[in-house]
């Protein structure tokens, strides 16, 4: 049997306090084998320890895991709701820093060969209660898709800002030689937007300048003309910047249109991003959730996150299937409230 091995990104931890024991976060992770491709609807079995002081420090509690990744290769488990020998309420949250040990087998056992480390960046509001006695206000989150300017809340006085620039649109087919012996080329895929993350103290009622980027139009597949010409095909569209005060989430560039080079060429990920936390997609035509990047990140509704790239054109003669080039995705902000 052939050794898989993982990469295993956080990708959510929300706390969910039940009214009743035991106290549990959410946990989601991609799972991917050496070759980067997905673990679909397998097992896979997962411990996770919780360590006090620092990343090298005492386990407080641990507890393991038997789940099966799903046909995106993501694996859900709620952290205090595992097998252990140990009492997830005894955890005294206002005695951290704490941090978050995650090991994993893809096989489905207990043989773990994948773990990774991060800490908790803020303390779970919920069970901090549970041992100080104070009880802050609930976390909310606001997500943004158009440009504004936005108001905080008159009793907020933190927030997280995660960006995501807008995706490249896919470029049209086309074909490289202008000839009778033409040569159909497809046009490239779009590049994913950029991603950034950043904490900012603000004041109640202030007012900031919320930019989202818009995302890149699809090329143009050439059309047929007599005597043999294929003409007309287009590169698809750049994505747009997000911003949010000094943030930024670059967006993707557009794909080529296929007379642009004899090989197909695809667009260019948001790179240029600033912020404490960036990242973005290595891989051409992926979004940064298929792409592990080690960041915490938030869901989108139904988009998952974003940005998906535009699709390229296809040709192959005057009388077969035509396959359309598609537009980028647009981009998103995300503003979490912590206090």
């Amino acid at each position: 049997m052939t050794k898989l091995t993982v990469c295993l990104g956080l990708m959510i931890m929300s706390v969910s306090l039940l009214a009743q024991s035991p106290q549990k976060f959410s946990y989601q992770a991609v799972v991917r084998d050496s070759d980067g491709k997905l673990i679909q609807n397998h097992n896979v079995g997962i411990r996770i320890t919780v360590i006090q002081g620092s990343s090298t420090g005492s386990a407080v509690y641990t507890e393991t895991h038997s789940a099966v990744t799903n046909i995106n290769g993501l694996v859900t488990i709620e952290i205090g709701g595992g097998v252990t020998i140990d009492d997830f309420s005894a955890i005294d949250w206002t005695n951290g820093p704490y941090f978050l040990k995650t090991e994993t087998d893809p096989t489905g056992g207990v043989t773990y060969t994948i773990s990774g480390i991060s800490q908790f960046l803020s303390v779970p509001y919920a069970l901090y209660a549970l041992n100080s006695g104070y009880s802050p206000p609930v976390m909310n989150t606001v997500t943004l898709t158009s440009s504004q300017t936005w108001t905080v809340p008159s009793n907020v006085t933190k927030i997280k800002v995660e960006l995501w620039g807008a995706s490249g649109g896919g470029g049209g087919a086309g074909a490289y030689s202008y000839s009778y012996s033409y040569n159909l080329n497809n046009g490239g895929y779009g590049g994913s937007g950029g991603f950034a993350q950043d904490e900012m103290n603000v004041a109640g009622n202030q007012q900031l300048n919320v930019i989202i980027g818009l995302p890149g139009t699809a090329g143009i597949n050439a059309h047929w003309t007599s005597p043999g010409y294929w003409i007309g095909d287009t590169d698809g569209g750049n994505g747009g910047d997000s911003w949010l005060e000094g943030i930024k989430a670059a967006g993707g560039t557009g794909g080529k249109r296929g007379s642009f080079s004899p090989a197909t060429i695809d667009g260019d990920a948001g790179t240029n991003n600033i912020g404490p936390v960036t990242g973005y997609s290595d891989v051409a035509r992926e979004n940064i959730l298929d792409v592990y990047q080690g960041l915490e990140r938030s869901y989108i509704g139904d988009r998952v996150l974003t940005s998906k790239p535009g699709t390229g054109g296809s040709l192959s003669n005057p009388y077969s299937l035509i396959i359309i080039p598609t537009s980028g995705e647009g981009g998103c902000a995300i503003i979490t409230f912590f206090e």
